[in-house]
This record gives C-alpha cells, structure tokens and sequence, in this order.
C-alpha cells in the first residue's frame, strides 16, 4: 500500500546543488505525507529555500495531508524563519494541511520567534474579517468555503537562543499566552529546547494553558487534544519555572481533562521543591500528564517518593511513562517506593538509569513483578523498566585519569614538558618546589591516596542480579509446591534494561534462572536487555535476551545447583549449631543442679552450726 516518489531539484546562480526529497506515501486511511528536508543548507539563500518549500507544497497540495519540513541548521535568520511560515500558511488546498515545521539552529532570536507566533496568531484575525464581510457571490462563496488552510501541528525552534534579556521578549512572551489560549490555531506539538527559557516563560505558558482550558467562550476548549511540550535543557527553569506549569494545571477546572501527552523537563535544574509542586498537580489532576520527563536534574529519594505517593494514592491516575534518568540522588529509597507503581499497574515505562540504585532498589522491583502477577486482571500486559547505568554488580567501575584518557604522544609530551619546567626552576636555584613526594601523573596520585572513598566504605557490596534472583528463584520444594498451584492465566511481557551495571558471570547466571522461574511459576515474560557489562561473552548477552534458549538453561542450571549447594550447607549448618546449642543447654542444667546440691548441703551445716530454728518466734522488741 506504500508507493514513493523521489524529486531532486537544482539550484542555479553559484549556488551548490542540494537534492529535496519528497516522499509521498499513502496510508492506509487515505492520507498523503510529503518531507522536505532542507536542513544544513546555510550556504542557500533564504529565499530560494522558501520558494524551494512553496512550490513542492503547491503542486502537490490536492493530494496530501501532511507536510514535514526540516530547515535546520540553515541560518535562515529572523526573517527567513518568518516568511516561509508566512507562505507556508497561505497555501490553500482541498485538503486540511497538517503542517511539521522544524527550524532548529537558524540564528533566531526572541524578536523572531514572536514574529513566528504572531503569523500564527495573525490567520485568527483574517478569518474573522473574512467572516464579517458579507458576499454577494454565493457561488464565489461556496469555492471559497471548499478551500482549506494550513494548519502547523509541530513547532520545533530548539537550539535559538530566546533568553529573557534579548529584544522583544516581552512580545515574545505575550503571543506564547495568547497561541495557547487560542486551541484552534496553537500547535499540539512544541519543541523549545536548549532556548535559554526561564521561569517568565513557565508563567506565560502557564496563563495561556489556563485560558486554553477555562475560557467558557472558548468551544475549542472542550474538544482540544492534549500538549506535547518540550523544554529540556533550559536550566535557568528550575523549581520555580516547574512550580509555575504545576500550578497552571492545578487551577484548571477539568480534573480529568488530559493536558499534557508529554512534558519534557529534562536538564532544567530540577530539584526536590519541582518534583513536589509536579507530584501536587498529580494529585488534584490525575489524568494531566500521560508522559512525565525529569531526567538529568536534581531530584533525589524524598522528591521521587513524593511523585510516587501521588500516584499511588490516586487510583484515578493515568500516568504511563516516567523517566528519571541521571539523578544521583534517587537510591534505594526512591527505587523501592518507584517500584510500587509499576505493581499498581499505572505505569507502564519506568526509566531510572544512572541513578544511584543498588541491590535493596533491584530487589522491590522483582517484588513489584510478583505482586503484579498474581493480581486476576492486570492494567498492563507490557512493562518496560530500565536499571542501566546504576552501581549494582560486583565489580569496580574503571577510572580514567588524565594520562590514561590521553594518547601516548600527548602524555609524552605532557611529561617532556614536565621535566623542562623543572630543569629550568632548577637552574635558577629552585631544587623542591614541587615537594619531595611530587607526582608526574593522576595515576600517581591514585597510587598515593589509595583506595577510594566508596572501596572504604564498611557496607558490603551486594549483587543485584543475585538480589533480584532471590525474590523470583524458588528451591526445588518450592518449584515443586508451586507447579502444583494454579498459575496465573494472565501474561505479562517485562523488558529489563541492565545495561552497564558491572555484572560479573555469577550474575548471568542468576538472571538466567530468574528469566526461567519468571516464566515458569508466576506467567512473566522476562528480557533483559545487559549489553556492556564487559566481562560478559555475546552468547551471556543474547541469552538474557531470549535469543538462546540453550545456553539460557545453562546457566540457570548452574546458579539453581549453586544455590541448593549453599542451603544444603546452610541446613547442615542449622541442624549443627542446634545441636550444639542443645548440648550447651544440658550442660548449664546440669551445672546448675549440681551447684543447688552444694548450696542446700551449706545451708543445713550453718544451721548446724549456729543454732538456727525455723520455727523460732521473735517478738515485737526484738
């Protein structure tokens, strides 16, 4: 049902030549899609890039649907920018366009972008001229009518720096409430990332997301679709930008309305006082975010729990997807409260990867799993959670120093340098500057300071694949007790992501037998996704991933006999120490029966001795 069409056109007057692709494929829902890529062209002139985008629109414009346009990196400028927005916009065609547009890095600046949102904003005031003036033609009407114009569903004008401070930010700000709280002409899509945004920004997206969905005279207000927003990496945001758009959802009237599809805060400078005004929106609004992403913050136990709480209290909440990668200072704590929202069902993608999440974190998960099982309908059939990244094997993670990142003719000279500096200090008649003990190289340094802090530490290091094994691996009795059970009817697909964990062989094993048990004694689905975890081999990796059954049964094997071995020992170890304690018991008895002889034979000699009667009465004097 797919058909593609390619159109290389070329541009004359000195200027390189660069191919447009244009892909038109049809649906099967009857709809056509072009893409103009046009991006890393800086060395085309603004205009013929425009005129380029125009023509390939309108001489397809009665068969398609939709339109991608890709113009980044091209240095298009402020007015580039503004104009093939402005053409694109007064296309007219049969069809509805739905508009893609993507100018990333083209030197826009905060008076740009309003202008972009202002041409936007502008096709409100001519329909409403339109529609005022009375036509005599009803036929001219009528054609009229039968045309449609663009519309833009994305907005992409990530990488331009719209800082505060730049001209026309005022502006700037006043058209972003305004393109919100207009639903029929604002994009469902939009992408400000790295812009050097701040709190203002949150603030005028906050009025105009509350004018979007409480303007009673807005009627596109009750059928608008949710946002997608992205802002990552804009650090200037932080708590109080995020408190800003949490407190715009709270104040809209519709606590089941869905407002955004995806809020992208990663990399704003996020920390715990963001994470708890976000999880107070959760709460008054459970259905307000479907896809929440806070990766590469602040956020540590106490902020991650309290989005967890939210959720967790609220039965009515619909949150599918979190991410919270890259924040150090999410450990056991946080992973443990995080792992009951996947067993409640809610979410469905947790992504927690380069946290700092160790065995105790691992091991709720796998009790998350078990709890999940068991329940007779599960919300999701499909899990998705992603531990890569977090400290939770055996083995070291590998420094690299200064000398060792280096090449060896780079550290070379590094230390050629070094002598130099010191032969000359030392013809002027400076022999110790550096100290008796001075050191060529970081490797050095190590040398000298030692272990590190964390190798110091007196907790001992657990394996979280052996943790994670020991919540699903169950004996040979209880395997056994448990095929005779009922097993659970429902299947449920889990996709582990254990990616550079520092996984030694022992812990392949262990997940190998936790796959296996997984699936037979409680109907889960398990694969594990541990690619570079180096001292593994590519049949480990691809056993794990369900891509080699045989060796899978292998190494499940191996850690099953492994662990019988240790509770047999551990039994004989019991059955041991009970013994002795029993014999130690017996031993004390008699010890204490012999000394209560003595005593009773020393007590009737002092009687003997001293005259003592029992039945001697003393009287009140005495």
């Amino acid at each position: 049902l797919l058909s593609i069409k390619k159109l290389t056109m070329k541009l004359n007057h000195f200027t390189p030549t660069f191919i447009l692709l244009v892909t038109s494929a049809f649906s099967v829902f009857g709809s056509n899609r072009i893409s103009i890529d046009l991006s890393y062209q800086s060395r085309i002139p603004a205009g013929k890039i425009e005129q380029t985008i125009v023509d390939a629109i309108t001489k397809n414009a009665d068969i398609i649907n939709e339109v991608h346009i890709d113009v980044s990196f091209s240095e298009l400028g402020n007015v580039g920018i503004k104009n093939i927005i402005q053409s694109i916009l007064s296309i007219e065609s049969n069809n509805k366009l739905c508009l893609d547009v993507i100018a990333r890095m083209n030197r826009l600046t905060t008076e740009g972008a309003s202008n972009v949102l202002a041409q936007i904003l502008k096709r409100d005031k001519s329909k409403k001229i339109a529609k005022n003036e009375e036509k005599e033609d009803d036929i001219a009407e009528n054609r009229m009518n039968e045309r449609k114009d663009s519309h833009i569903i994305v907005l992409d004008l990530s990488w331009n720096n719209l800082h505060v401070e730049n001209k026309g930010n005022k502006k700037f700000l006043s058209n972003i409430r305004k393109l919100l709280g207009n639903a029929a002409l604002c994009p469902s899509e939009l992408h400000f990332n790295r812009c050097s945004l701040g709190p203002a920004f949150c603030r005028f997206f906050g009025k105009g997301l509350i004018n979007r969905f409480n303007d009673v005279n807005n009627t596109e207000a009750v059928s608008t679709g949710p946002l997608t927003l992205h802002l990552c990496g804009n650090p200037d945001i932080g708590d109080a930008g995020v408190a800003a758009l949490a407190a715009a959802i709270r104040m809209t009237k519709d606590r089941e309305k869905e407002i955004f599809s995806t809020l992208d805060l990663s990399a704003c400078n996020v920390g715990d006082p963001g994470a708890e005004a976000l999880s107070l929106a959760l709460e008054s609004h459970p259905n307000s975010i479907n896809r929440l992403i806070l990766s590469n913050n602040k956020i540590s136990d106490a902020g991650a729990c309290s989005i967890a709480d939210s959720i967790i209290l609220n039965s009515k909440s619909k949150i599918q997807h979190l991410e919270l990668d890259n924040n150090p200072g999410i450990k056991n704590r946080g992973a443990t409260t995080l792992a009951q929202i996947v067993s409640k069902g809610s979410v469905s993608f947790l992504s927690l990867r380069s946290c700092n999440i160790k065995a105790e974190g691992v091991k709720a998960f796998g009790e998350c799993l078990k709890t999940l099982s068991k329940r007779e309908n599960p919300p999701v059939d499909t899990i998705n959670i992603d531990l890569s990244g977090n400290p939770l094997g055996v083995l070291k993670k590998k420094k690299e120093s200064l000398k060792t990142k280096a090449s060896a003719k780079t550290a070379s000279y590094m230390n050629y340098i070094g002598k130099q500096i010191k032969s000359g200090l030392k013809d002027v008649g400076v022999h110790n500057v550096l100290g008796t003990n001075s050191l060529e190289s970081d490797d050095d340094e190590e040398e000298l300071m030692g272990e590190d802090a964390e190798e110091l530490s007196d907790e001992p290091v657990r394996c979280g694949a052996k943790a994670l094994a020991s919540t699903i691996v169950l004996s040979e009795k209880e395997s056994h007790e448990n095929s005779i059970a009922t097993k659970p009817s429902n299947k449920i697909k889990c996709k582990l992501g254990m990616r550079h964990c520092f996984f030694d062989h022992e812990a392949a094993d262990a997940l190998s037998a936790t796959i296996i048990h997984a699936n037979t004694h409680y109907g889960v689905d398990l694969v594990i996704d541990a690619e570079l975890n180096h001292v593994w081999e590519d049949d480990m990796i691809r056993a794990v991933k369900g891509s080699d059954e045989y060796k899978l049964e292998i190494m499940a094997e191996r850690y099953i006999e492994a662990m019988e071995a240790i509770r047999a020992s551990e039994e004989r170890i019991a059955s041991v120490s009970a013994a002795i304690t029993a014999r130690s018991q017996r031993s004390q008895q008699s010890d204490t029966d012999d000394d209560s002889i003595h005593n009773l034979d020393a007590h009737d000699n002092f009687d003997e001795d001293y005259g003592y009667d029992d039945n001697f009465q003393y009287d009140d004097d005495y």
